[in-house]
């Protein structure tokens, strides 16, 4: 089966059927990964312009282009025509170790070369804009423009941040999501966000923590796992509300209640008669429907 759709592969490619080679190829590579395959695959879902796949697919086996200059090349464009560009910028500055100082600045011809290619700056000039003023949006806009901004580049990204971070009007699970991808992104420069809980607090990104390495995290998904009030077909759902709420409420898992066991009464939506938790359960549901239209 595996060699069959191999060969059928070679021979729509052969003849130009760029879907049914991609087709072929994508069978040959679920039945069993390779290195091979998937470069073949790579090249193919290049062709056809299907950038966002391919980058995918090579995502796959990265330490394998890496040990190959050309195919290395191959996926830094690709990269950029996908839109990755803060990924690709990441990548380029973590790979500097594998590849001599002569290697690295092709590599990095190559990026800036193919950025100056792909992106308009008329496109990238008006996405500037719309993430300066995200807070404009309706939800769904804000999050289609959020979406987009993978085209920035860090310095990009991190000079037009902070405006969003302050505005009451973009969703905190986005004013959360650009502050994680700060974190991720490793920026050391300091910057002020609006809360869930509507207080401006300073913070490094740099220094924060991924929202499951937290101990309140930890402490909230032991207590869901021994929670009898929901049935075990239904546990892995419940951690992925529990979670997006969490979300929410990032960096400050703990604001406004420290204690775990009364926090999760909240995030269940199983308040006490305590009129506190009530409202914040309240606020958070509101906001997750206000995400969820």
């Amino acid at each position: 089966m595996q060699e069959n759709t191999y060969q059928a592969g070679l021979a729509a490619l052969g003849k130009g059927d760029l879907d049914e080679a991609i087709n072929c190829f994508m069978a040959t590579y679920q039945a069993k990964k390779t290195f091979k395959v998937n470069y073949l695959l790579f090249e193919t879902l290049e062709k056809a312009e299907r950038y966002d796949n391919a980058a995918q697919i090579a995502d796959d086996y990265v330490t394998d282009y890496l040990k190959d200059e050309a195919k290395f090349l191959e996926y830094v464009k690709v990269m950029v025509l996908a839109g990755q560009i803060r990924k690709i910028e990441m990548t380029l500055e973590l790979v500097q170790a594998f590849f001599s100082e002569p290697q690295t600045k092709r590599l990095q011809v190559q990026f800036e070369k193919t950025l100056a290619e792909v992106r308009s700056q008329e496109e990238i000039e008006t996405l500037k804009k719309q993430f300066k003023y995200l807070g404009a949006n309706d939800v769904i806009g804000q999050r289609e423009v959020f979406e987009k901004t993978k085209s920035l580049t860090i310095k990009e990204f991190e000079e037009l941040s902070q405006g969003p971070l302050l505005d009451p009007d973009v969703h905190v699970l986005l004013r959360s999501a650009i502050l994680d991808e700060l974190r991720y992104l490793g920026s050391e420069r300091e910057v002020e966000y609006l809360s869930f809980t509507n207080e401006v607090r300073s913070f490094i990104p740099a220094a924060l923590k991924e929202l499951t390495d937290y101990l309140m995290y930890q402490r909230l998904t032991q207590l869901l796992a021994t929670d009898s009030a929901i049935t075990p077909d239904l546990k892995e759902a419940a951690l992925a509300e529990m979670t997006l709420k969490l979300q929410l409420l990032y960096p400050q898992l703990t604001r406004p209640f420290p204690e775990p066991e009364k926090l999760y009464r909240v995030l269940m939506d199983r308040p006490d008669e305590d009129e506190k938790e009530k409202e914040f359960a309240a606020e958070l549901e509101k906001s997750l429907q206000a995400w969820e239209i």
